[in-house]
């Protein structure tokens, strides 16, 4: 039996991935169409992406800007590319499993005719309704819409669609280590949540802004980065700043540290790569401009704040989808570095609403386990299929 497993997006690689990784004696190559998918090497899946990173890195659907932005890069070229991976590979595959947008149902479903299973990564109904449309596809294609909570799989069913809870799965791939990083007890560690598209360069040097006016207030402040960028090209970005580049000592680099920023008051800020659980551990407050990633910090207990940034994947409307998800347990602000910092400034200094907004994000992700939840619904579709 054959599996092609399809993602568009880094959360949703690290998924498909994970589900992959778990299902026994079958063959599953995995395509990613948005960025690298390097969840697939890592879990020793074949991958079959075209390996190219476009400007709006798979939000192109958040503004005109975006998407000519994109198609000046190729993404007609690109997508037709892997249009035809997805033929060539889905007329040899038994299952095709979609984790991502709803885009993937369409195209996997028209172009290839196989059965779908489709984990729905970004919707819910507490963000918006199913258009008519999206009901139409999934209904046309999918054999099963594996969704992140249980209102939205009863509005499926309800438009006789169906739709599956199977816990959220968002929370399985993230390993915590225990790992402090060798912080002073007496530091506040700030999180810093970057992204993962190319817009993270940019949004960094926003959040180390509102970090440097921060440490006006806290001179034990330090800073944290999950990293999960290009070290080489932030290295060549920060020449031109006030921040100096550093590389770890052997110490720090065990412990998972791949480098230093220090600004010229002294202030330091850890890029930490491969430790994202631990970085969320560690961290009483966390700066994120991720997408998937914010929803997962909470989901550790550490308290979420988000503002507008550079890129499509940091909008104001971008935080209030994700804040539907969330709950208060991630705060939108607004406003200049300054007015940002002051924000938090009063955010720290407000211990009830910090163990207020720790509780309700580790309320919102408490069903965990769904990745092996969908690994064995997959697994018993295909041993049902083949008699």
């Amino acid at each position: 039996m054959k599996i092609l497993l399809v993602s568009n997006g880094h959360a949703e690689d690290l998924a498909a991935a994970g589900i992959g990784a778990k299902i026994q004696n079958v063959q599953v190559k995995g395509l990613p169409l948005v960025g690298l998918g390097k969840a697939y090497d890592k879990a020793g899946i074949e991958n079959l992406g075209i390996k190219k990173v476009l400007p709006s890195g798979g939000f192109a659907k958040e503004g005109l800007p975006y998407f000519l932005k994109d198609l000046g890069a190729g993404l007609i070229a690109d997508l037709s590319q892997q249009i035809k991976i997805i033929k060539k590979e889905g007329k040899d595959a038994d299952l095709l499993v979609c984790v991502g947008d709803i885009f993937l149902a369409a195209l996997c479903g028209f172009f290839t005719g196989k059965p779908i299973i489709y984990v729905d990564g970004p919707n819910s109904v507490r963000i918006r309704k199913y258009y008519p449309i999206e009901k139409l596809i999934l209904r046309q294609y999918c054999k099963k819409v594996i969704v992140q909570d249980q209102e939205t799989a009863d509005f499926l069913k309800e438009n006789k669609i169906p739709g599956e809870y199977l816990g959220t799965w968002v929370m399985d791939y993230v390993n915590v280590t225990g790992e402090d990083f060798g912080i002073d007890k007496n530091k506040k560690v700030i999180g810093i949540l970057p992204g993962t598209r190319e817009e993270a360069y940019a949004n960094l040097f926003l959040i180390l802004e509102v970090i440097e006016t921060l440490q006006k207030n806290y001179q034990d402040l330090i800073g944290l980065v999950a990293f999960a960028l290009d070290i080489e090209k932030l290295k060549e970005k920060f020449k031109s700043s006030l921040w100096e580049y550093q590389e770890s000592n052997a110490d720090e680099q065990a412990r998972g540290i791949i480098g230093k920023l220090i600004f010229p008051s002294g202030m330091t800020i850890l890029i930490a790569e491969g430790k994202f659980g631990d970085v969320c551990k560690a961290s009483k407050l966390i700066i994120g401009m991720a997408g998937i990633a914010n929803e997962q910090a909470v989901g550790f207990g550490a308290p979420v704040v988000a503002f507008p940034g550079k890129g499509p994947q940091t909008t104001l409307r971008r935080w209030q989808e994700i804040h539907n998800i969330t709950g208060d347990s991630m705060a939108i602000l607004q406003g200049e570095p300054k007015e940002i910092a002051d924000q938090i400034f009063e955010i720290l200094n407000e211990p009830k609403r910090l163990e207020r907004m720790s509780q309700i994000g580790i309320e919102s992700k408490k069903d965990r386990g769904g990745i092996q939840k969908i690994a064995d619904f997959v697994s018993n579709y295909l041993k049902v299929q083949n008699g």
